[in-house]
């Protein structure tokens, strides 16, 4: 498999294109969110978004309330504002207010040996960086990605669950709570408090998939 590691795919659908089951579900919120980190959405996004308030089904619990949320402030959602919102939390010339680098959060890991044994992972699973990446692999957006590039590959399923467990536990399981954390807390988030807040809970789904299977 060979796929963009920094871009995400921008012919990717979200969750709309879910299919009835669980992995099929997974594969789309991941790409979900990899659009949502890697730039403000659309307006057809927005819609998307707001059009599948109850694809997640209330067993799903804090999950189900937290997508809920979500599709509710995507239907009141101001784009520009949204596209404002973006640009204030994580875009700026010096250090913006919220990193969405793994290397800013996983203490012990210098950036440089982090990012060198993650692309080694990467390259080993078949993917490498896209020529026309403009983030480093360890940017969430990219992990996300590759996330659901793990779950709709075609090897046998024991194979790919392994690669998606060792992947998550190594890469996104040690940081994903303080990032949407710091988005939590931080003061000019409106919608994308939304987005941390369904991020935490479908993050927390994952680790609970995992550590239980």
């Amino acid at each position: 498999m060979i796929s963009a590691t920094a871009i995400p795919d921008r012919q990717a659908v979200p969750a709309s294109s879910a299919r009835e089951d669980g992995d099929g579900i997974r594969s789309a919120l991941y790409g979900l969110l990899s659009h949502l980190f890697f730039a403000a959405p659309t307006p057809e996004l927005l819609r998307q978004i707001a059009d599948l308030r109850d694809v997640i089904g209330e067993a799903a619990g804090e999950l189900h309330s937290a997508w809920q949320t979500l599709a509710d402030a995507a239907r009141q959602a101001d784009v520009a504002a949204i596209r404002s919102e973006f640009d204030d939390t994580f875009v700026s010339t010096g250090r913006p207010p919220v990193s969405l680098y793994a290397s800013s959060y996983m203490q012990g890991r210098r950036k440089g040996h982090l990012l060198a044994e993650l692309r080694e992972d990467l390259l080993r699973l078949g993917y490498r960086r896209a020529d026309e990446a403009v983030e480093y692999e360890d940017h969430i957006s990219a992990l996300c990605d590759v996330m659901r590039g793990l779950i709709v590959d075609d090897a046998a399923p024991e194979m790919s669950f392994a690669a998606q467990q060792a992947f998550f536990r190594h890469y996104l399981a040690p940081w994903f709570a303080a990032l949407c954390i710091a988005l939590d807390e931080a003061g000019q988030t409106s919608f994308y408090r939304s987005v941390s807040r369904f991020a935490a809970a479908f993050f927390a789904n994952e680790s609970e998939y995992f550590e239980l299977a």
